[in-house]
């Protein structure tokens, strides 16, 4: 486990993303990393601005977890 975030392992075996805020699909997923505050306003995940070759390829890692 990490000392500086959260753990992911397993992340797409959750029903939930932002601590139960949306469901856990792949579509809030790319919302969530793309834009966290829209989602759950004053979270510590920041808005790490990435493109959307940057944002596919984190979803698509982050989807993997299962």
């Amino acid at each position: 486990m990490g000392t500086f975030g959260p753990d992911l392992s397993h992340l797409m075996s959750r029903a939930t993303l932002g601590s139960g805020m949306i469901p856990n699909t792949v579509e809030n997923l790319r919302a969530w990393v793309k834009d966290p505050q829209a989602i759950k306003h004053g979270n510590l995940m920041p808005n790490m601005q990435l493109n959307s070759r940057e944002l596919d390829e984190v979803v698509t890692y982050l989807a993997s977890l299962k």
